[in-house]
């Protein structure tokens, strides 16, 4: 069918014609549907004043202030895994085939990967100097340590200095005049009291499409201070951590190495872990507290590297076992005191039970190392503790912790006496010869009587003694020779608990032990 234009043009008009109409009866509809007795919706368009001086106004103040000074580091660690792994086809390995299996799987070469890693930090200087945590930056191939500011500029970083102790890390930036953030005092943060979180959860990922690299927000107040915690990294290890700080303000995986500060913009403490099921934050985070840091810092400008106050003791938990046998309540057992050492110069002792350093309590060893730590290399610490049942007043002055320590010279002692068995613990016992030293890795200036046989289940095997552990005492008694040794045991029942001190490598400590019956 063919139509003239004239019909065409009668056509068309009638169609919008009815659209028209379909419209304004649709909009009518909506109209009486809602049935308004006024405006669908009020508004304000009054411009609000907030005081500056205000609750609120503070915290506008601080964020302003301290934003520009926080960054994102994004890094590149370089995994090498094998190309072939013949344990998830053929199972666990069998001896006589490893050889085989060596020269097999030699066709298969190892395969690398970068895996990347985000992270926050601070700039605390107009110089380009970061402040984060040391797990953002650990294992990172050095040359791929970017920082990204909030004015999207982007920077190569060189790492200055680490503490994985602390977890602390020192990164530089090229440049001058750079904003950054001024250190509070942690020492006197308060429970109550409202800090803000800053940092890049996630990177810059939540700033990519608008290109806005401001830090993220969060605002809480500090739950608790002195925390101590154990948490797990993303290469597989894990980390104690002491006198953390701890806050409900929410921070997420890239809050690492942010800020956590007051409301008068003054960093007290730097992000560093949380606690959650799910990764994500529940409202339990920590934070290192920033005098800490500057312990650290002050370090690193006096002497050039990390070091950290130090007086040479290894330090064991008083269990309620050790403390009946020492007869005192509370405080920290020393299990040994390194040769030379501000310890050993003042004159303590293992067995000393330490229950105060400068006149505050101490249960733990945690407590202990952090009241040290607290202190300035060369500083004088008074410390109270109890031997045989005296109070004993102590002072000494705190040393740098060395990397190693030293290794005594001493005589080797001769092969002369054969292995005694002693069934009340349940072990085998030599005095100490060249070949035992060697076999056992054990260093030549301690003394006592080696184990060279633990009976399976028995009495010594029961509280983790093993083989190549040295006895050095029993009862408070010191063991140098077997003559030692069975001069102590001649007294102890069937039956009783008896106190040994125990070596195992270099780490000395008390057990308790029910001897058989």
């Amino acid at each position: 069918m063919i139509f003239s234009p004239r019909k065409m043009v009668l056509i068309f008009s009638l169609l919008a014609f009815v659209t028209l109409n379909l419209s304004l009866i649709c909009q009518a509809a909506t109209e009486s549907n809602l049935q308004l007795g006024g405006p669908l919706y009020e508004e304000s368009l009054e411009r609000r004043y907030i005081d500056p001086d205000s609750f609120e106004g503070k915290i506008i103040s601080a964020i302003k202030k301290v934003s520009p000074a926080v960054v994102s580091i994004s890094t590149e660690r370089t995994v090498t895994v094998p190309g072939f792994d013949r344990d998830s086809f053929f199972g666990p390995r069998f001896e006589e085939f490893d050889e085989f299996f060596k020269r097999f799987f030699e066709q298969f070469p190892q395969r690398e990967f970068k895996q990347r890693g985000l992270g926050s930090g601070m700039i605390i200087n107009p110089d380009g100097y970061i402040l984060t945590n040391e797990h953002v930056i650990k294992g990172v191939d050095r040359d791929k340590i970017m920082v990204t500011l909030s004015t999207n500029e982007t920077h190569k970083a060189e790492i200055i200095a680490t503490d994985a102790e602390s977890d602390i890390a020192i990164l530089k930036i090229e440049g001058d005049n750079f904003p950054y953030l001024i250190f509070g005092d942690s020492d006197n943060v308060q429970v109550g009291e409202w800090v803000i979180a800053l940092g890049n959860p996630f990177g810059y990922a939540l700033s990519e499409l608008n290109k806005k690299y401001e830090a993220t927000v969060t605002v809480g107040v500090i739950s608790a201070t002195g925390r101590a915690i154990q948490a797990n990294g993303q290469d597989g290890g894990s980390r104690v951590y002491s006198d953390l700080i701890q806050t409900d303000a929410s921070i997420n995986p890239g809050n690492s190495g942010g800020s956590l500060v007051n409301i008068y913009g003054e960093v007290i403490g730097i992000n560093a872990a949380i606690l959650s099921p799910t990764g994500g934050s529940i409202g339990i985070g920590f934070a290192i507290p920033v005098n800490k840091a500057k312990r650290l810092l002050q370090s690193l400008t006096k002497y050039g590297e990390i070091k950290w106050p130090w007086i040479g003791i290894y330090m064991q938990e008083l269990t309620s076992e050790l403390a009946e046998k020492f007869s005192v309540k509370r405080g920290v057992l020393v299990a040994d005191v390194v040769a030379s050492s501000p310890a050993q110069e003042a004159g303590i002792k293992p067995g000393d039970i330490i229950q105060e350093v400068n006149g505050e309590p101490v249960g733990t060893p945690l407590d202990l190392k952090e009241a040290v730590l607290r202190t300035k290399i060369g500083e004088k610490i008074h410390l109270i503790l109890i031997r045989e049942g005296e109070k004993i007043n102590v002072e000494l002055y705190t040393a740098p912790r060395p990397e190693e320590v030293a290794e005594l010279k001493v005589e080797e002692v001769e092969e002369t006496v054969k292995a005694v068995e002693e069934k009340l613990l349940g072990i085998k016992v030599e005095e100490l010869t060249s070949d035992l030293y060697q076999r056992y890795e054990i260093k030549k200036e301690v003394k006592g009587v080696v184990v060279t046989e633990v009976i399976s289940g028995g009495p010594a095997d029961r509280v983790g003694i093993t083989t190549g552990n040295l006895i050095q005492e029993i009862n408070k008694q010191k063991i140098g020779s077997i003559a030692d040794f069975k001069a102590a045991m001649a007294d102890v029942k069937p039956g009783a608990i008896v106190l040994l001190r125990v070596l195992h490598g270099s780490w000395a400590m008390f057990v308790t032990v029910e001897t058989a019956k």
